[in-house]
């Protein structure tokens, strides 16, 4: 059987979100089919940072060691979200006292990561998609002001010159946020801030969004001159927001499932020219962060290989062209 990345080596890297359970238990798969893998919590901030000048770099350093050993490149994630940042952080904070914090710490993680990191996600997930306001509230809008990812990414890129920065956000797809990401993205290359990409989650279901979304999405996107990567991608066998349950996915769930897959890689595979990485959130089904939402253990099967590591009817979909 053919490898995931051996078959799209002309098109882009195929990448996994890993943790320090699943090198283990899925290294046999990482390790054939995937040439590029991003730590699924071990390089955000609440996972290094777990005190005022106390880091922890046990978890995320396994993974890189791993990565290493097994020629894998590295996705960077990420830098600054409003999530799973830790409340000492940001206390006594002015803006500069901020700004000298986030400098200090991309220094330190971009440095340390520096050889097997190829990319970061910079800033993730600050566009607000339950309002008509643009940027979601949070502290770092609060202390740094509405242009507050300007100076992050200036920031980022005078540390880490040579990388590729990304902004990553999810409901990328959605008509209302896509706007709002492409006017924000469009303002700060105007004003000559260094976003070198942006990253599209494509946590997806078999209900949607569909093709015709993505590859409209993909191309206003594009049009700003940027590189894109999907970053994120599954397809649930639920409708958001449906908090139902099965026992087991039947055939039919399965290939309605393998279609959106089908789907999406052959769009991805006609914009390879700006599309450099594709990335599962997730190796196989025996572990998906999607069993614990939006529905607490509830199983869910949104990967390419089933709960025994066996490559499920997607996987042959997009491996056949």
């Amino acid at each position: 059987m053919i490898s995931l990345k051996e078959k799209y080596k002309d098109y882009f890297k195929v990448g996994a979100a890993v943790n320090t359970r699943t090198i283990k238990s899925n290294s046999n798969l990482i390790i054939k089919h995937f040439n590029s893998i991003t730590c699924e919590n071990e390089m955000k901030v609440s996972s290094i940072a777990v005190g005022k000048d106390q880091y922890d770099f046990t978890a995320a350093d396994e993974i890189v060691a791993f990565a290493i050993k097994n020629d894998l490149l590295v996705r960077g994630h990420t830098f600054v979200w409003h999530n799973q940042t830790p409340d000492w952080f940001f206390e006594g904070m002015d803006r500069k006292q901020l700004l000298e914090r986030i400098k200090s710490y991309i220094t330190l993680v971009g440095n340390r990561y520096r050889e097997q990191v190829f990319c970061w996600d910079v800033v993730n997930e600050a566009i607000e998609d339950k309002a008509d306001t643009v940027l979601r509230r949070s502290k770092w809008v609060d202390i740094l002001g509405e242009r507050f990812m300007d100076d992050i990414f200036r920031i980022a890129k005078e540390i880490l010159p040579e990388k590729k920065l990304f902004y990553n956000d999810y409901n990328e797809t959605n008509p209302a946020k896509r706007v709002k990401i492409y006017n924000t993205i469009k303002a700060m290359k105007d004003r000559g801030v260094p976003v070198d990409g942006i990253g599209m989650q494509c946590h997806s279901s078999i209900y949607g969004p569909y093709a015709d979304e993505l590859k409209e999405t993909i191309e206003l996107y594009a049009s700003l001159g940027i590189q894109i990567h999907i970053t994120e991608l599954d397809v649930s066998l639920f409708e958001f927001g449906d908090h139902s349950r099965i026992e087991k996915p039947d055939a039919k769930l399965l290939d309605k499932q393998a279609k959106i897959y089908e789907d999406y890689f052959k769009i991805f595979r006609e914009y390879k020219e700006i599309i450099e990485c594709v990335t599962l959130w997730g190796v196989a089904d025996d572990y998906t962060w999607l069993d614990n939402f939006p529905a607490r253990n509830r199983k869910n099967w949104p990967l390419l290989f089933d709960e025994e590591n066996n490559p499920k009817e997607a996987f042959y979909r997009i491996i056949n062209f």
